[in-house]
């Protein structure tokens, strides 16, 4: 019974908070969408960039990839950079994730707003 006490008072609070924990997660939207991450496959071949918002914001293909490695009538070749493409996409994204996930955990923490269990992974996907 006192559990349920503290919850509601705990619930009580946050809702006191709310306006404040609103400002905090739309400056920390702002600031995912200025962080940007690098990945790359291939040795470099292949480059993306990401954001904290989870959106491509560029893809780099080395120039000697497109001008004679890949010969685009060749199945075996387009695959390769098809694959070099998707590796680096996704290597981005999921360091876009895990800084997104570790901005958001230091936004609730200065607000001393308690995390779910396993983190914010479950929130971000």
């Amino acid at each position: 019974m006192i559990d349920s006490f503290k919850n509601m008072a705990n619930l009580a609070g946050l809702m006191k908070d709310l306006p404040k924990i609103k400002a905090k997660m739309a400056e920390v939207k702002e600031q995912l969408g200025e962080l940007v991450v690098e990945a790359e496959t291939g040795g470099g071949a292949v480059r993306a960039k990401a954001n904290g918002l989870m959106r491509v914001v560029s893809i780099e293909v080395d120039q000697a990839l497109l001008a004679g490695l890949v010969d685009a009538h060749d199945p075996d070749d387009r695959a390769m950079a098809q694959d070099l493409i998707v590796g680096a996409v996704n290597a981005a994204l999921t360091k876009a994730r895990e800084a997104a996930e570790q901005q958001m955990a230091d936004a609730a923490g200065e607000m001393g707003l308690p995390l779910p269990p396993g983190g914010l992974g479950g929130l971000m996907t």
